[in-house]
C-alpha cells in the first residue's frame, strides 16, 4: 500500500512539473545560458519603470538578429511575457525555430512602428526568405509605444492566438487581438526567442520580463509562492 501511495505521488509531482515548461525572469542579473543562446544584443538592465511586478532587472534587446532558447519546446503550449516596444516601435517573438533562418516570428507594432502599427505581424522565415501576414487588432483598442503589457500566445502547432492586457493583469484580462494559421505549414515545432532588426544600439529596441512557458490550458499558480516570478504569475488563472 506504501509502495503503491509513494509511486502515484513521484508520477503526480512528473505530472505537475511537466506543465510548467520554461520560466525566466532575469533576477539573477546575467543571461543564464543553460536557457538561451543569446545574443550579444541582449543585456539584463535594471527596472527603471518601477512596476512592482517586473522585480529589478529585465531583458533588454536592441537589434542584433535572432537569439533562441536552448531547448527546443513541444508543437503546442501557452507563453506569457510581459513587455515593451521602445524604438521602432515593434517587438519580435519567435517560435517553433529550428535556427535564425527558419523561424515563425511574431512581432506587436505598437504606436510609432513603420510597419503598420495596431498589428500582430504574423511571419514565418524559410531558409532566409521572410514572409508577412499582418493582422489589425481585433478589440480596436491602440498600444502604445515605451508602455509595458503583458502578452499571451496560444501556440498550437500551426495555428496561432495572441493576447494582450495589462502588466500584471490577470488572464481575465488580456483580450483577444489577433489570430493567424500558417497555411504552409511551415515549422511545427522547436526554440523560442526573440528578434530585433538592425545593429546594436542603432535598431530596433524592446524589453522583456516574466517569460513562462505552459503545457496548454497549465494554470501556472503557484501552490506555494517563491520569489518574484512566482509571485508574479499567482495572479494567472486559465480558465
Amino acid at each position: 500500500m506504501r509502495y503503491a501511495l509513494f509511486l502515484m505521488l513521484i508520477l503526480c509531482v512528473g505530472m505537475v512539473s511537466a506543465d510548467v515548461l520554461f520560466e525566466d525572469d532575469f533576477e539573477s542579473g546575467n543571461i543564464d545560458d543553460s536557457k538561451w543562446a543569446a545574443l550579444g544584443t541582449w543585456l539584463i538592465e535594471d527596472n527603471a519603470e518601477g512596476h512592482g511586478v517586473l522585480g529589478e532587472k529585465v531583458l533588454d534587446v536592441w537589434g542584433g538578429g535572432v537569439g533562441l532558447s536552448v531547448d527546443d519546446f513541444p508543437e503546442d503550449f501557452d507563453y506569457y511575457a510581459d513587455f515593451r516596444a521602445m524604438d521602432g516601435g515593434l517587438t519580435g517573438f519567435v517560435f517553433h525555430g529550428t535556427d535564425g533562418n527558419n523561424i515563425y516570428m511574431h512581432q506587436v507594432s505598437t504606436a510609432g512602428s513603420g510597419h503598420t502599427p495596431q498589428h500582430i505581424r504574423w511571419h514565418r522565415r524559410i531558409g532566409g526568405s521572410w514572409a508577412a501576414e499582418p493582422g489589425a487588432f481585433v478589440d480596436g483598442v491602440d498600444r502604445e509605444q515605451n508602455v509595458w503589457y503583458r502578452i499571451k500566445f496560444e501556440v498550437r502547432k500551426y495555428d496561432f492566438k495572441a493576447y494582450i492586457g495589462p502588466v500584471g493583469g490577470a488572464v481575465g484580462d488580456l483580450t483577444l487581438v489577433s489570430e493567424w494559421t500558417d497555411s504552409e505549414g511551415a515549422h511545427a515545432q522547436g526554440k523560442i526567442g526573440f528578434r530585433m532588426s538592425g545593429g546594436n544600439r542603432a535598431g530596433e529596441h524592446a524589453q522583456y520580463d516574466n517569460i513562462i512557458i505552459v503545457s496548454p490550458n497549465f494554470d501556472p499558480t503557484p501552490v506555494e509562492p517563491k520569489g518574484k516570478l512566482a509571485v508574479t504569475w499567482g495572479n494567472l488563472k486559465i480558465q
